[in-house]
């Protein structure tokens, strides 16, 4: 058995509910990493303007 059929058997033992959380939370992953330096730009920005 290989992990894509591990975590399709897996996947598809969640409730509806669970699956809508495992969805959203691997998006916001992958929204958190695309705009990664985006974010961490900013966080700079607030802390150097706390800084002041």
């Amino acid at each position: 058995m290989g992990i894509k059929e591990k975590i399709k058997h897996w996947f598809s033992g969640l409730s509806e509910t669970q699956k809508g959380y495992v969805i959203l939370i691997i998006l916001l992953i992958i929204g958190i990493v695309l705009r990664w330096n985006y974010i961490i730009d900013n966080i700079i920005k607030g802390f150097n303007y706390f800084s002041k």
